[in-house]
């Protein structure tokens, strides 16, 4: 997932800033930083479960 999310943010830059483009591009961005935060949200969980059992 973090390689979804970190091409996402690739493309949404190349197309933005790049080639200046508008409007649904916007989507990618929102989806791609949301993928971003789910997957920190359960990599700090996982971790802080690990650490607890030991």
């Amino acid at each position: 997932m973090w390689v979804v999310s970190g091409a996402l943010l690739l493309v949404w830059f190349i197309l933005k800033f790049i080639l200046h483009k508008g409007g649904f591009i916007h989507i990618l961005l929102l989806t791609a930083i949301s993928i971003f935060g789910v997957q920190l949200i359960a990599y700090r969980k996982t971790r802080y479960q690990n650490s607890s059992r030991r």
